[in-house]
């Protein structure tokens, strides 16, 4: 009875949608998770257009879940001077709640066949030929198991002492610090159009990140985000109150509404790890890292990793091979997928990260640049564009445009 081909770990999106999958393609899978869902998730809520490309057999479970869509978006400059106006040509970024999406995934892959144990804690692997799971309700047993539990995934660390991966550090991890306040659509619509527009704000409050504000039907998505030797390093109360003060003073954020709470989630910013498998072990997302060094997005890496995952996961089975070796054919399928997009994000993100003020200005001079700026930043285009197209782009317009203000 507690015998499956696959269990997960975690029920994220990047967890549920390799559920979904595997159960799609007739394995016998589990799917554990610590929370009771539907559960909320620190996030900005945004999804771009490739996901329903990579992914299309999702997309009846997600469109109806929509709340809006986005059509243009306003990048500052940290001192507020400079300003990117972009209006998204095609793949425009579709806007949802986590806790209304999180839970509509981990629902299809009940609906196609996968089990879900919610609200039950993992305490240990052990390895035996298979994989037993063990669980506050008890063990399990697997031919394979999928780590998707984010940046503190127990099955990360063992891959990481398998094939000796350092821990993140502060350098490395992030944190993402925001709320959800409902200011009713009335406010919404009058202020960010029927476009909704979508605001960034780079260095909020002087720290190495961005802010933003992703306006929904009656609500508003208002967050910041920085590595973790800059969050550490501040009072986030502050900098919360001063954002939203900025807010107020633009009219993005109602002027007699309180400051509202402020929770956070952890991100690691370092990019993909070199290695996702070992003996009988995947890791998709946040575990394996997978994350946008530029803008912190991993929704549309993690589930696409989670359909890549299912051609080894289906040989393995096969074959009866579940050996590093044989799994290693999945750390090559997405790292040929998107691994190149995400070591080019990582190059524009030191430059956009490093010199905001610069970028923005240029940005705001050379529509192909700004089209550079925001599709990068927001993931539009599939296979991205290439580090030396942004960073040639800037050389260019550094002399092109002289820049006399301090970046």
């Amino acid at each position: 009875m507690n015998e499956y081909d696959v269990i997960v770990c975690g029920g994220g999106p990047s967890g549920a949608t390799t559920a979904f999958y595997a159960a799609k393609a007739g394995m016998k899978v589990l799917v554990i998770d610590k929370s009771k869902f539907p559960r909320d998730k620190a996030c900005g809520g945004l999804l771009t257009a490739r996901l329903f490309d990579e992914l299309p057999e999702l997309e009846p479970y997600i469109k109806p879940i929509i709340e809006c869509a986005s059509n243009d978006v306003h990048l500052y400059s940290p001192s507020m001077k400079y300003k990117i106006d972009f209006e998204f040509p095609e793949g425009t970024p579709w806007n949802i709640t986590r806790e209304v999406f999180d839970n509509a995934i981990l629902e299809a892959a009940g609906d196609v066949g996968a089990e879900i144990m919610t609200q039950t804690r993992v305490s240990d692997f052990e390895f035996n030929g298979g994989v037993t799971v063990k669980t506050s309700k008890g063990d399990f047993n697997s031919k394979m198991v999928i780590g998707a539990t984010g940046p503190n995934d127990k099955l990360a660390s063992m891959v990481r002492d398998k094939r000796n991966i350092k821990p993140w550090n502060d350098n490395q991890m992030g944190t993402a610090l925001m709320w959800e306040p409902v200011v009713g659509k009335d406010f919404v619509d009058k202020n960010y159009s029927d476009k909704r527009s979508l605001l960034v704000h780079f260095k909020p409050g002087g720290i190495d990140g961005y802010g933003w504000v992703f306006p929904k039907q009656e609500i508003l998505n208002i967050g910041f985000g920085g590595y973790n030797r800059a969050i550490k390093s501040i009072k986030v109360k502050e900098i919360w109150e001063d954002y939203i003060n900025l807010l107020k003073k633009d009219g993005y954020f109602p002027k007699d509404q309180a400051t509202p709470p402020v929770k956070g989630a952890p991100l690691p910013l370092a990019g993909p790890l070199k290695a996702t498998t070992m003996d009988n072990t995947l890791l998709v997302g946040d575990s394996a890292g997978m994350v946008s060094p530029l803008s912190g997005e991993g929704i549309y890496y993690g589930m696409h990793a989670g359909k890549i995952a299912i051609d080894t996961i289906q040989n393995a089975l096969e074959t009866n091979d579940f050996s590093q070796k044989n799994l290693d054919q999945y750390h090559r399928d997405w790292s040929k997928a998107f691994g190149k997009e995400l070591k080019d994000l990582s190059f524009f993100a030191y430059l956009a990260l490093k010199i905001p003020e610069r970028m923005v200005y240029y940005g705001s001079r050379d529509d192909k640049l700004c089209e550079i700026f925001a599709d990068l930043f927001l993931g539009v285009t599939p296979g991205g564009l290439g580090k030396r197209k942004p960073i040639s782009r800037a050389m260019y317009d550094a002399i092109r445009y002289p820049y006399f203000g301090l970046g």
